[in-house]
């Protein structure tokens, strides 16, 4: 597998088992970080600003296989963030009562002290609210995720030559 073409070239066609691969790589790499971020060091999370370019590339190429635009990679992203922010929002109470009580606080100090108030006391408690939710914040990402890729992975590859180039290898390339 070439992880040059797989995470740095926007161009070409992609086929669904690399795109499988490469999703999970980054993915992996992504969850790393942001777990590092919130149990080690907050400024360990800018990382994860240095992954968006690979996942587009990646997803455009899933698209271009298709037959259709890479810009539609903006929907796969809207349907991310849709998915993690319902399911952070449902996990959260579930996977992390603390958290969710922080939250709580946070919501009664902002009904009755405004939205200074309540943004001050977010953010002398921000660490502690990452480090508490991590757990709710990682498996929202892994399944918003995991949404998004099977849907992507799912998509029809054009079976002719497109313009963005022949078709794509559906082989399982071995890692090299």
């Amino acid at each position: 597998m070439d992880f040059r073409f797989l995470f740095l070239q926007p161009q070409g066609r992609l086929a669904p088992v690399p795109f499988a691969r490469g999703l999970i790589l980054l993915t992996g790499a992504l969850m790393v970080i942001t777990i590092l971020a919130a149990v080690v060091l907050p400024n360990f999370g800018v990382l994860q600003y240095a992954l968006i370019f690979p996942y587009v590339c990646l997803f455009a190429k899933r698209l271009h296989d298709a037959g259709l635009s890479g810009w539609l990679w903006l929907a796969f992203l809207a349907g991310f963030g849709f998915a993690n922010l319902l399911l952070s929002a449902v996990l959260l109470p579930v996977l992390s009562p603390d958290a969710f009580a922080i939250q709580a606080e946070v919501q009664k100090l902002m009904e009755s002290g405004g939205f200074n108030a309540a943004f001050q006391a977010l953010e002398a408690r921000a660490q502690e609210y990452a480090r508490l939710s991590v757990v709710t914040t990682v498996t929202a990402f892994l399944i918003a995720s995991a949404l998004t890729g099977f849907a992507a992975f799912r998509m029809r590859s054009d079976p002719k030559p497109n313009h963005h180039g022949p078709p794509a290898s559906g082989e399982a390339d071995t890692f090299s």
